[in-house]
């Protein structure tokens, strides 16, 4: 949660948005409603809400450019990371982590479509959600400059229409990973 309020500080909106479900989850989500008055009291420059999952994921679909930063639980967050990615344009484009923002414990990065087995092995999965996965482990790390460069190098890629075919793109997975490859030696 701390982290939440950490990053919207770095970030022009200065906002978050909870996402809780406190009005049915009566024990675990009212503590976690606790908490976010807790910490948000630390952060009187952060503009903060809440929303009950169900009616924040309608919200999202309908107004994606009113929120910033989400703070969520794991299974919460796994929803709407999944619907965020989907708004998008495609499942197979979107990074996620699972943070130790204390470092105390490894962090986890990975694309939030998970390995999409319906389509192993046919070389067109789209490795961007991955790639993207590595530049935020980068940035995590303290990398900042490299993960800019892969970021810069996606958008490059995709903006010349190298996509892999679940964006409407003809390329294969290894052509994607190339092009991205080649934009990041340039860079």
């Amino acid at each position: 949660m701390r982290y939440a309020f950490e990053l919207a500080g770095k970030r022009p909106k200065k906002h978050v948005t909870s996402a809780t479900k406190s009005n049915a989850l009566l024990h675990t989500m009212t503590f976690w409603d606790s908490i976010l008055k807790k910490v948000s009291s630390d952060y009187p420059q952060i503009r903060v809400d809440q929303s009950h999952v169900d009616a924040l994921c309608a919200a999202f679909v309908l107004h994606p450019d009113r929120y910033d930063v989400i703070v969520a639980s794991n299974l919460f967050g796994d929803v709407l990371s999944d619907l965020g990615s989907a708004i998008t344009g495609s499942l197979g484009i979107a990074p996620s982590a699972n943070l130790n923002p204390e470092r105390d414990f490894p962090s986890m990065f990975e694309p939030v479509h998970g390995s999409a087995p319906d389509i192993a092995g046919k070389g067109i999965a789209n490795p961007v959600g991955q790639i993207l996965s590595g530049a935020m482990m980068l940035e995590h790390l303290g990398y900042g400059e490299a993960a800019r460069a892969i970021d810069t190098a996606v958008e490059k890629v995709t903006g010349e229409n190298i996509k892999t075919p679940d964006l409407g793109g003809k390329s294969s997975t290894r052509e994607v990973g190339e092009a991205i490859e080649k934009a990041v030696a340039k860079a």
